[in-house]
């Protein structure tokens, strides 16, 4: 397999090669993952690698770093080898960043508290990488609820060491280039706090709000939408569009069930597929037959079907919240779900991979 192409600067409104900068290979396979070789590119910006003897079905991408950030290509398959890999200057000024959709996921807990999972689509406009004015300055920072415990950061495009949490914000230190970044966080609600207000201290495209308590009441910004049955069961569905920075959404929550167990996995998922037409393997709108459980590795028509239609961001966004929960907790996970994450996250990556290769 080659994989060859050009290593092009944006500036401003122009693009040129860059010469003699280090690009490196990685292979994403299910015997191999890591780079595979590097090298300079040459006076066009071109650089051209062979690997010999790829996993079959593997994934690949390269890599470069120009002003001490980090650039990745689109992926590509086991067979299709041509691209361009994009590198941007950087600046600590220019237009805001940007909140797209924001998905806001609500479960119950084992002792009564409720954990929510936290989305937002950071966009940066401009045209170029937005870093922090200082290494101290956030490059982005937006308000927590009140009365959470326990912030953490969750999987996403995002290292969790640049994640912060301090005088009641989340604060990313990482630079965002242009386009879109995902930053996912999770918290607590404690038993007895019964109202979940949402500040919204920038302007947000859309909010979608995922909420297993059928017992739960919104305020009149948040409007209902067809609920999913996720395993029989019932998640109410609410959104919000357009909302100024000021506005306060706000969940109230009945009494607490009577039984605290929840398969909190489920609600994960669940929030990479709240904005997905249709029905899918574990998630179909309230009174449609479920789809039959996942196989032993292989997608059911119907279902590969579903998974095709879903953008890269929503599959990459399906397997960062199944690793949320489950990276490195196979010793503590019983069997038959540890198989179903297994089995769950086969079928999304084959998606992708599909997506890859008609691209």
């Amino acid at each position: 397999m080659t994989i060859a192409g050009r290593l092009l600067r944006v500036h401003e409104a122009d693009t040129s090669a860059l010469a003699g900068l280090w690009v490196i290979a990685h292979q994403v396979g299910e015997r191999r993952q890591g780079p595979v070789d590097s090298m300079r590119t040459d006076a066009g910006g071109r650089f051209r690698f062979v690997v010999r003897r790829p996993d079959s079905g593997a994934v690949f991408v390269v890599s470069a770093r120009y002003q001490g950030i980090g650039y990745f290509s689109e992926p590509m398959q086991n067979g299709a080898g041509a691209t361009s890999l994009i590198v941007f200057d950087t600046t600590a000024t220019g237009p805001p960043l940007a909140l797209g959709i924001r998905h806001l996921v609500v479960t119950q807990g084992d002792a009564g508290q409720r954990r929510v999972l936290d989305i937002y689509q950071v966009q940066n406009p401009g045209l170029a990488t937005r870093v922090g004015r200082d290494s101290t300055a956030p490059v982005w920072s937006t308000r927590l609820p009140d009365g959470i415990t326990a912030p953490q950061p969750g999987e996403s495009d995002i290292p969790a060491t640049a994640i912060h949490f301090e005088g009641g914000r989340v604060s990313v230190s990482a630079p965002f280039p242009p386009g879109l970044k995902q930053v996912v966080i999770t918290y607590d609600l404690p038993a007895a706090l019964r109202t979940l207000a949402v500040p919204v201290d920038q302007p947000t495209e859309r909010l979608e709000v995922l909420v297993e308590d059928s017992t739960t009441t919104v305020s009149r910004d948040l409007t209902s939408a067809d609920p999913v049955v996720i395993e029989n069961r019932t998640f109410r569905r609410y959104s919000a569009d357009s909302l100024a920075a000021g506005a306060r959404p706000t969940l109230t929550f009945g009494a607490a069930p009577a039984d605290a167990r929840r398969y909190v996995w489920i609600a994960i998922v669940a929030a990479a597929l709240a904005l997905a037409a249709g029905g899918a393997l574990i998630v179909r709108r309230a009174g449609q037959r479920a789809a039959p459980p996942a196989g032993t590795g292989s997608v059911p028509a119907g279902e590969a079907t579903f998974l095709d239609a879903e953008s890269d961001e929503r599959l990459l966004a399906q397997i960062a919240a199944l690793d949320d929960l489950f990276s490195g907790r196979e010793g503590e996970t019983d069997p038959e779900r540890w198989a179903s994450y297994q089995r769950r996250r086969v079928e999304l990556k084959a998606a992708l991979t599909r997506r890859v290769a008609r691209a």
